[in-house]
């Protein structure tokens, strides 16, 4: 495993946490249960994930482009030091579970499709990962809270690539969190 700067490292850390907390929540249901909604406007734990694979394949190509951009432009940093801009701290901070007062609406595209098998949706999501934890092993040594990206939620919203890393985790843990309640939910109504 690569040696990264902590700032990477966590979250790197982060991202594989959240793997393990998808395999610890499918492991625990049926196929039922995890297509099941616990209410007309509430997913049901397959469309929470199916929804964080949309959202990782939407982020993906704008990390790699941003990265290639940085690297062009020549914008490295010694000792790989990150820190989160305000717009990224705010959504993250927004974004981290558990959900309190405020419900966010998804945007229609990404919105939860019908959902593919489990074993599927799981295969995708743990190669998205990868994939993402690649990016960020490549992007070490470059500036990544000079580096600017826009929203694929709100292409208005600006903020690093690192924040953007952090939102990505802060994004995962939430529908995570909210998959485990559907699951949660769906065994209360069958006891």
């Amino acid at each position: 495993m690569t040696t990264l700067p902590p700032s990477l490292a966590s979250i790197r850390d982060e991202l594989d946490a959240t793997t393990t907390r998808l395999h610890a929540l499918v492991d625990t249901m049926d196929d039922s249960t995890w297509r099941a909604r616990p209410g007309t406007d509430r997913w049901s734990a397959a469309e929470c994930v199916e929804h964080l694979n949309m959202t990782s394949r939407a982020y993906l190509p704008i990390l790699r482009d941003a990265l290639r951009d940085g690297r062009a432009r020549g914008l490295t940093q010694a000792g790989g030091s990150n820190r989160m801009d305000l717009m990224g701290w705010f959504l993250a901070k927004m974004l981290e579970p558990p959900v309190k007062r405020m419900r966010v609406t998804t945007s229609e595209p990404f919105a939860a499709p019908p959902v593919a098998p489990r074993a599927g949706v799981v295969s995708e999501y743990e190669t998205l990962q990868r994939s993402l934890i690649e990016f960020l092993t490549a992007a070490d040594g470059l500036a990544l809270s000079r580096i600017k990206i826009a929203s694929p939620f709100n292409a208005k919203m600006r903020y690093s690539v690192y924040s953007a890393y952090r939102v990505i985790a802060a994004h995962q843990r939430r529908h995570l969190w909210q998959a485990e309640q559907a699951r949660d939910a769906m065994r209360a109504v069958s006891r």
